[in-house]
Order: structure tokens, then C-alpha cells, then sequence
């Protein structure tokens, strides 16, 4: 069944009910609607070279797949694996576990709801980001080479927001100001997350905010007025705080 991009419940991680089996390979005349490529089995005997052959054969052919609309990445995404999967055609959803890529064309990227970017260290810029206009979900990992999020503000039809750092980094941010421009946000995750102007204010008009989760180190005047003005964040409170 083809996603519905449209009325999915972007309230889980798990929103795409029906994930395909993993593939190392890619086959030809491939037509499914979504794709997940891993890393090899081990039974397949593989050198390090005869692997990286085969992952530099998926930059070639991902940019022919006209039927995949959502694309899972397990191995570590070089930049140029990154710049073929920006070519891919109809590509709406994109998951993708770390990478190494220091910049993003996200004019090429403009057809998707769904994006999630992990650890990628060296990616030094958002500029240019506003141009999704279409995301619903959005999510970043210890992208600690950037601090401002101003280019985040344009992103108006976002309904969750995650900005996180690794188990072992902590992600910085100037301010959440941005995020106060965005009012359809349902959710925000800041696990591991420190913001330099230690204010959660931007958040107080976000009326249909249902869940944020934050470390504990946040000051707990800010956690009360945050409370106070959106209520319905009592419920569960110490659970979003687990960090």
C-alpha cells in the first residue's frame, strides 16, 4: 500500500506501518515505493572493497528510481551518495542513520514531508532549508557545527520538530525564537540540547503544542511559565523530562 502522505499520523516514529526487508543490493527494475539499503550480510564474504564498489553503484542507480518516495540509509552517507539521493524524482520521505556531508542543495529536496538527518558533525549550514515548505516532520542529530536555527522560522506547516544531540554531544542553539513562528508544531524534542539564552518563551504561544521533551538542567522558572501557558503539558510532564 502506497503511503498517504497527506493524512499520516506523524505522532510516532513508527509511522510507516509497512517497512520492506533491507537490501544491500539493489535489483534491476526495482518498483517499490520505498527502499531501505543496509550494509552487507556477512555471509556474503565481502572485502571492504567489493562493499565500497557496490555502495558506490547505489549513487548511479538511486537517481533513476522514479517509484521510491521513501528512502531509509543505514550506512554512514558520503557526500556524494547525499548529492544522488537529492536527484532522486519523486522522493518525499528520507531517513538516513549518519553522514558525513558538509553541505545540503535543499532545493532539490523540496517535494518532502518527512526528513530525518542523524549524526552529521560536519554539516555546517541551514541556509537554504526554508525552501521545504511541504515538511511535516523534521528532525536533526548532533548537527553541532550549527548554533543558529533561524532558517527554521519559514517552515510553517512542521508538525513535529526534533533538535537533538547524540548520547555523547550536546547539541547548542542560540535561541528558540524561530520556533515561535511555527503554529501548526505538535511536537519538539530537545533531548541533550542546551539553549544559550536558556528561554522557552518562543514556546508560549504554540497552542497546539502536545509534547516536548527536555533535559532536566532546564530552569524550572522556565518550566513553569511553559506550563502555564500551555496546560495540556502537565500531562506527562516528568516522562518528556526523562533526559
Amino acid at each position: 500500500m502506497s503511503i498517504n502522505w497527506n493524512e499520516a499520523d506523524y505522532s510516532t516514529y513508527e509511522w510507516v506501518l509497512d517497512k520492506p526487508e533491507e537490501q544491500f543490493y539493489i535489483e534491476d527494475g526495482f518498483d517499490s515505493d520505498r527502499l531501505i539499503l543496509c550494509g552487507p550480510s556477512n555471509k556474503l564474504g565481502l572485502s571492504a572493497y567489493q562493499e565500497k564498489k557496490v555502495r558506490d553503484g547505489w549513487a548511479n542507480i538511486l537517481p533513476t528510481l522514479e517509484s521510491v518516495e521513501m528512502l531509509w540509509v543505514a550506512p554512514k552517507v558520503n557526500q556524494k551518495l547525499f548529492d544522488a539521493i537529492c536527484e532522486m524524482p519523486n522522493l518525499k520521505g528520507l531517513w538516513i542513520k549518519h553522514s558525513s556531508i558538509k553541505s545540503i542543495d535543499y532545493n532539490k529536496l523540496s517535494n518532502l514531508v518527512y526528513f530525518n538527518l542523524g549524526s552529521s558533525t560536519q554539516l555546517n549550514s541551514l541556509d537554504g532549508i526554508e525552501n521545504l515548505r511541504k515538511l511535516k516532520w523534521l528532525e536533526f542529530e548532533n548537527i553541532k557545527s550549527i548554533s543558529d536555527i533561524s532558517e527554521l522560522a519559514k517552515l510553517t506547516n512542521l508538525k513535529v520538530l526534533c533538535l537533538n544531540g547524540s548520547i555523547w554531544t550536546t547539541q547548542k542553539l542560540n535561541t528558540l525564537s524561530p520556533v515561535e513562528s511555527l503554529t501548526s508544531l505538535e511536537r519538539l524534542t530537545l533531548v541533550n540540547t542546551r539553549v544559550l539564552d536558556k528561554s522557552l518563551e518562543p514556546l508560549h504561544g504554540l497552542s497546539g503544542l502536545k509534547g516536548v521533551d527536555l533535559a532536566e538542567w532546564w530552569p524550572d522558572d522556565q518550566i513553569s511559565a511553559l506550563q502555564k501557558a500551555n496546560p495540556r503539558l502537565l500531562k506527562n510532564w516528568k516522562e518528556w523530562r526523562d533526559w
